[in-house]
């Protein structure tokens, strides 16, 4: 990517769970993709086509249904959609999550590439890199973009708490060995832009968050507050 590009992520709050959802663009090649469309995309479409962007991808973060509710609605606009293989089970157990909570049903989405473990991915000028985080749910992803010090965690790490693990599919001991990968491949005043709330640092969270610190103790990480 020239050294010149800046990339910049816009957040919209969307969906029955106040969702974050996420659009990256990089300013100069006007490449972008969405992250975790958990109900209406509208705002951020209009965004896409007031920035005359050139939407790359759609990403899921992980398959409940509070992330992935408004990917149906996209299917129109002819780009590829993403999850990780190990949660695409969840996508549809998750949407009869919905249809019992609202009263309505909710269309399964379908995705277009299955991700596996670890990876690199390029849309344009856009250079992520995807680490698989299970724990929250088995094939929850964290995206790291350097270009933009960003880490978008999903449902693992938020400010001040972690992600829930009582749902089926959940384990404390993998989400503790994901916070402790992340801690280990993502420098530490990247910005951390969550599924849910506000945006944090992971040296914020090293400080402020006792679940990371426990994660990090277990796995006798050397880093501690004082980093």
């Amino acid at each position: 990517m020239p050294a010149s590009s800046r990339v910049y992520i816009l957040k919209f709050t969307v969906g029955i769970l106040d969702t974050n959802m996420y659009i990256v663009y990089d300013e100069g090649s006007r490449d972008s993709i969405l992250v975790d469309p958990g109900g209406d995309p509208s705002e951020g479409l209009e965004w896409v086509r007031r920035l005359s962007l050139e939407l790359r991808a759609v990403l899921a973060t992980h398959g409940h249904f509070d992330h992935v509710a408004g990917l149906p609605s996209l299917r129109g606009l002819g780009v590829p959609s993403y999850i990780h293989r190990d949660d695409l089970e969840v996508v549809g157990v998750s949407a009869g999550w919905y249809s019992r909570y609202l009263g309505e049903e909710m269309e399964v989405p379908n995705f277009d590439v299955l991700l596996d473990g670890d990876t690199e991915l390029r849309f344009g000028s856009l250079e992520l890199r995807v680490l698989h985080t299970p724990g929250h749910s088995p094939g929850s992803i964290a995206i790291y973009i350097p270009e933009a010090g960003a880490l978008l965690s999903g449902d693992t790490i938020f400010a001040g708490t972690v992600g829930r693990v009582d749902l089926p599919g959940g384990s404390e001991e993998e989400l503790a060995r994901s916070i402790r990968k992340i801690y280990e491949r993502v420098p530490l005043d990247v910005v951390v832009y969550p599924g849910h709330g506000p945006q944090t640092t992971l040296r914020r969270e090293l400080r402020a968050n006792p679940f990371v610190e426990d994660a990090l103790k277990a796995g006798n990480s050397k880093l501690s507050p004082s980093h």
